[in-house]
């Protein structure tokens, strides 16, 4: 009885770890910090039921904590407003996987020193 516990708990382990690996991978990645100067180039998209609607390309300089930059691609579904500081998480395989606005205040040193 107690082997089977054993397994079990090890099957689940290893499951678990799988997935966070997996997710670490395909999702996580390094913070960056961007400014947003300009506007986004605007496209049109359409949907799989044929429903159009626009989407902002950015193309920024982006820093990260240690204040090494990055040149990186992102889109957003309405034109961010100028000024605004956003932190980016940059994915290796998938580009920019989320970004989120954030205070000036929640910016690294390093990182704001470089930015406008």
């Amino acid at each position: 009885m107690k082997k089977i516990i054993f397994w079990i708990i090890a099957f689940i382990t290893i499951i678990g770890v799988a997935g966070f690996t997996f997710y670490k991978v395909n999702y996580g990645g390094t913070d960056y910090y961007v400014q947003i100067l300009k506007d986004g180039k605007k496209s049109n998209e359409t949907d799989d039921s044929g429903k159009t609607f626009h989407m902002y390309e950015y193309e920024e300089k982006a820093f990260d904590d240690r204040g090494e930059s990055k040149n990186i691609k992102f889109n957003a579904d309405h034109n961010l407003k100028h000024n605004a500081y956003l932190k980016v998480t940059y994915n290796k395989k998938k580009g920019v996987t989320n970004w989120e606005k954030v205070e000036k205040s929640k910016i690294p040193q390093k990182a704001l020193e470089h930015l406008k």
